[in-house]
């Protein structure tokens, strides 16, 4: 625990010591010369990288219960000391971001009225906020312990008609941007058909601000209708043929969104969830809510500056400090965590 209290600056990963510690600098010196410039304060530049870390026993329960101790943390291969550790009980900030363009405007009652299964099953001192995207996010409900308010918002969503452009990867950039300041667990749960009509560099650019970030996303796929339209398989027509056809193309086109969805939540130790009924989708919210009440957060401060990509592994120890290995057949425990991180640049 830190003896001297800090200020931080999360965007920056700046370290700046109080006011009082620099007028108390200035005042040692006033006696030696009066018209001496203050003596600015002492500034540490540090990459604070967070790892969020859920685990789970054999029978799919939620491990709690866990210490820093239980942890052992490895960057690029080499140990590293875990410098910050909020249990499981640690209170989160969690952005709800639902997609309202034309693609899920028929989708729209498949998944709201779950959501509110998702909001009950958070944590009571959890705080959570609401916000819809098309083109760019839009916040509907602000980051409130009241999950009946961000409940009674997701009743005022507007699905939009006829065509819009998506742009899906740069409204969960903005987001990211939105919990950059809040200190803690920070997780974004993005309800989402991935569709985006940006292009990969678009993809990329989101994928090193996710690396450069402490938030970790959960994505949940929409438009379960249009990833398996029902086709004959025996197409004797030519509408029947150009039938088929569309649907693959459609299917591959939903491939690769999948791909992104997945890719986004793996960067950030998050889960990505692909519902195909009510059923699952309610056990997807379910899901949700559980990790994010049984999650660990790691931290370690980064302190090289290449702006290159670090690999990250965590390891969890039993009580006799032993690894729980992850390569037996029929392992006693999983767990899923950060792969990696991008370093600050010279």
């Amino acid at each position: 625990m830190r003896k001297t209290p800090l200020k931080v600056d999360p965007q920056k990963c700046r370290i700046t010591f109080p006011l009082a510690v620099s007028l108390l600098l200035a005042a040692g010196n006033t006696s030696a010369n009066s018209a001496q410039d203050t003596i600015p304060p002492i500034r540490v530049d540090v990459n604070v990288v967070s790892v969020p870390v859920t685990i789970n026993n054999a029978r799919g329960e939620f491990v709690g219960g866990l210490r820093r101790e239980n942890f052992r943390l490895r960057v690029d291969g080499e140990e590293q000391p875990i410098e910050y550790f909020a249990a499981e009980e640690e209170p989160a900030q969690v952005l709800l971001l639902v997609e309202t363009g034309p693609a899920v405007y028929l989708l729209r009652d498949e998944h709201t009225s779950a959501a509110a299964i998702l909001l009950s099953g958070l944590a009571p001192d959890d705080r959570v906020a609401l916000a819809s995207y098309e083109q760019a996010p839009r916040l509907l409900a602000d980051f409130s312990a009241n999950k009946q308010a961000a409940a009674a918002a997701l009743n005022t969503l507007v699905f939009s008609l006829g065509t819009a452009q998506l742009s899906f990867y740069d409204s969960l950039a903005t987001c990211v941007d939105w919990l950059s300041n809040f200190p803690g667990k920070r997780a974004i749960v993005a309800l989402t058909t991935g569709i985006d009509g940006s292009g990969p560099d678009r993809l990329q650019a989101l994928a090193e601000k996710l690396q450069r970030s402490n938030v970790m996303v959960l994505t949940v796929a929409l438009g379960r209708e249009l990833r398996g339209p029902a086709q004959p398989r025996n197409a004797k027509t030519r509408e029947q043929q150009k039938g088929r056809q569309s649907a693959k193309d459609l299917a591959a086109g939903f491939a690769q969104f999948d791909g992104a969805l997945t890719t986004i939540a793996d960067e950030t130790g998050g889960h990505a969830f692909f519902p195909k009924s009510d059923a699952e989708f309610e056990g997807a919210y379910r899901q949700i809510a559980a990790l994010l009440r049984h999650e660990y957060d790691l931290g370690f401060s980064a302190r090289v500056r290449d702006g290159a990509y670090h690999t990250i592994e965590v390891e969890v120890m039993n009580s006799r400090g032993e690894p729980l290995s992850k390569d037996q057949q029929k392992p006693a425990y999983r767990w899923n965590s950060r792969r990696g991180f991008r370093a600050m640049s010279p």
